[in-house]
């Protein structure tokens, strides 16, 4: 017996995708947002999570380990415009959350 697996809801996406208008995103949406997010300098280009929001604006989780004891994360805005997504540049925030060596350091091999 052969079962082929096609269904878009089976395939695991390497970052979250959530919101009220999730549906309504099409694989040429997200294809295009994570494109806008590659090219941006201002931002961190590993997706967390993608939240749809609106039809039309999603908020952009991205960021991860950036230093040994630092993790770095970025959060904004993109909007559908003319058929395109742009981010919103005066919308990113960034976070940087400091981690403590003792209890979270990195793990010797001898």
């Amino acid at each position: 017996m052969i079962l082929w697996l096609t269904s878009p809801e089976i395939w695991a996406l390497p970052y979250d995708l959530a919101g009220r208008y999730a549906n309504r995103l099409s694989q040429g949406d997200l294809d295009q947002i994570k494109s806008v997010v590659s090219k941006e300098r201002a931002v961190d280009h590993r997706l967390r999570k993608i939240e749809a929001v609106a039809i039309d604006k999603v908020h952009i989780h991205s960021g991860g380990r950036s230093a040994v004891d630092e993790d770095k994360y970025y959060e904004f805005n993109a909007y559908k415009r003319a058929g395109a997504w742009v981010i919103d540049l005066n919308s990113i925030q960034i976070s940087i959350e400091q981690r403590d060596l003792r209890t979270n350091g990195p793990i010797l091999i001898r």
